[in-house]
């Protein structure tokens, strides 16, 4: 299997449908050797969907002691499961870069454009974050 890791890294399975399902025989296989390679390929070449099923395309580190998608990060589709379940925590939702870089992106991939996420939902997960952020005592 190092064959194909070379093959990743040269860049001869660069279209997105290739990568994808390297991706899924790696994960199905528990190749961790072949799902690196296709990870950093995928990011070079396709980063919106290396963001959305890897998870974030820069480390963002904050104090530890905050438990939002800054230290613990995500997939944006792991994002739109929290979402789902209603289980996005205090930290995230105060902090800008997790608002700016994961939950807005999520509702763009998942709620404004695929309809997942429900309007309602989306918009009471803005009305906590008001109210958490600037309305909190």
């Amino acid at each position: 299997m190092t064959n194909i890791v070379s093959k990743i890294h040269q860049g001869r399975y660069d279209t997105e449908k290739q990568l994808l399902t390297l991706r899924d025989n790696a994960l199905d296989r528990n190749r961790k050797d072949v799902l690196d390679a296709v990870n950093q390929r995928l990011k070079k070449c396709f980063p919106k969907t290396y963001q959305r099923l890897v998870g974030p395309l820069n480390a963002r580190i904050r104090d530890k002691k905050f438990k939002c998608y800054c230290n613990n990060p995500k997939s944006l589709h792991e994002i739109y499961k929290d979402i789902i379940s209603n289980k996005v925590h205090y930290h995230a939702l105060t902090c800008d870069a997790c608002w700016e870089e994961d939950l807005t992106k999520t509702w763009g991939y998942y709620g404004w454009s695929s309809k997942l996420i429900p309007l309602q939902t989306w918009k009471a997960l803005c009305d906590e974050r008001g109210s958490d952020k600037f309305a909190s005592y």
